[in-house]
């Protein structure tokens, strides 16, 4: 058995505009604090960040593949690899992050939903890490996409 977040966050702007905030690399950076992102945009695409002032040593890595790219609707990360100091995580994990976007006419909602956290005690810091992190993070894109020029994706 396993534990997820979900999360979801009103965003007033369209559902392209959004979507291309999930897969561009420089707009990545800019919402989810990342020093680095590598995007192929595609089913079966990369998704690769690092956090950190040094690329030689990152203090952190999070790569994963895209096992469902919907533009405008969905984006599904698997098959994660995720480093700390160059060191795996402590625990077994199948982590899976789902975005959908659900669009109104002046509106889009964002939904999370992030799975695959063991029921095991060394899991728990990084569990609970993970869910204000996102907290964080999604509030941030949504500053993003409302106050900056984002294009929508094409």
């Amino acid at each position: 058995m396993s534990r997820k977040i979900k999360k979801e966050i009103r965003i007033n702007e369209n559902g392209g505009k959004v979507f291309n905030a999930l897969i561009t690399p420089n707009l990545i950076k800019e919402w989810w604090g990342a020093s680095q992102a590598i995007v192929v945009p595609d089913e079966d695409g990369v998704f690769a960040l690092s956090w950190g002032e040094n690329p030689d040593k990152a203090d952190y890595i999070a790569a994963a593949k895209i096992s469902e790219f919907k533009p405008h609707v969905k984006l599904t990360l698997s098959d994660y690899t995720y480093l700390a100091d160059n060191e795996y995580l402590p625990f077994k994990a199948k982590f899976k992050v789902k975005f959908r976007i659900y669009c109104e006419t002046k509106y889009c909602v964002l939904k999370l939903e992030h799975s695959g956290f063991p029921n095991k005690s060394e899991a728990d810091q990084f569990y609970s890490d993970c869910e204000s992190g996102w907290e964080e993070n999604l509030e941030s894109l949504k500053n993003l996409v409302e106050q900056e020029n984002v294009p929508v994706y094409s």
